[in-house]
């Protein structure tokens, strides 16, 4: 049997976005690239479905400039309680209660991205943007 190396240790999946779409509870584990100016919805799976440690992660590879920026969405009633920090001034905003997050239109950047996980009862988000308005939690 061959044995793995530290190359390949923490390899993540990949997946690029460029339209609305819907995760599903294979995503998990998930690197997903945000690439259309236009921006678009992603909407996460229900907690119920998903389980306790699932995760992805959004990285902005092109700024949103239309529409209404990229918006993570939750599926039904589930809950959310995030901190999103930025790289202007190394505030960090914390929003409990919120229903998504929002990379909003002309704001977020290349290079912002907010994480995702559930404990199988509400979801956490953790996002870095570089300017103060760049991710809103709503």
């Amino acid at each position: 049997m061959a044995k793995l190396g530290r190359y390949s240790a923490d390899r993540k999946k990949v997946d690029a976005l460029t339209a609305a779409s819907s995760l599903e509870v294979a995503d998990c584990g998930t690197l997903f690239t945000l690439g259309t100016a236009a921006g678009f919805a992603t909407v996460l799976p229900a907690i119920s479905a998903a389980g306790k440690g699932w995760w992805c992660k959004f990285i902005v590879i092109v700024s949103p400039t239309g529409g209404a920026g990229y918006t993570i969405d939750l599926s039904g009633s589930d809950a959310v309680t995030g901190v999103i920090t930025t790289g202007a001034d190394g505030a960090a905003t914390d929003s409990a209660g919120a229903a998504q997050a929002v990379f909003v239109n002309d704001a977020a950047i290349i290079g912002d991205q907010l994480e995702c996980v559930t404990d199988g009862v509400r979801w956490y988000f953790t996002g870095h943007c570089n300017a103060a308005t760049g991710i809103d939690m709503e």
